[in-house]
């Protein structure tokens, strides 16, 4: 049974301070770790779900996902550069979220078991 939990999201009150890193004024980096029996797609759903409450803290309202890195070990973690915008979502920029669209899928629907 246990090979099969996925866990639960922690939100980004309950990040560790190393997890978010301000590199710029709307450029950050995110960390979320999980454990190692966690899918690679529950773990991009968190990962999302960070990145958004980010963007809404900091007062903007889309992001984009950048410069991902991956570690596999007893747990899997993921990080990716996120650039924040404000206002309208930037013209043909298929790859970027909608802060507040990523926010209304309850997160207690992002654990699949």
């Amino acid at each position: 049974m246990a090979a099969c939990t996925t866990g639960n999201y922690t939100p980004l009150a309950g990040a560790d301070k190393d997890e978010v890193e301000q590199l710029k004024e709307n450029v950050f980096r995110v960390e979320y770790r999980v454990s190692s029996f966690t899918s690679q797609e529950q773990l991009d759903a968190y990962l999302r779900r960070r990145c958004a409450e980010l963007t809404l803290r900091e007062g903007y309202d889309f992001f984009h996902l950048a410069q991902r890195a991956d570690v596999l070990a007893l747990s899997r973690r993921t990080s990716m550069t996120v650039t924040m915008y404000k206002g309208m979502k930037p013209v043909g920029a298929d790859d970027v979220f909608d802060a507040k669209e990523v926010l209304a899928v309850p997160a207690i629907s992002l654990t699949h078991d």
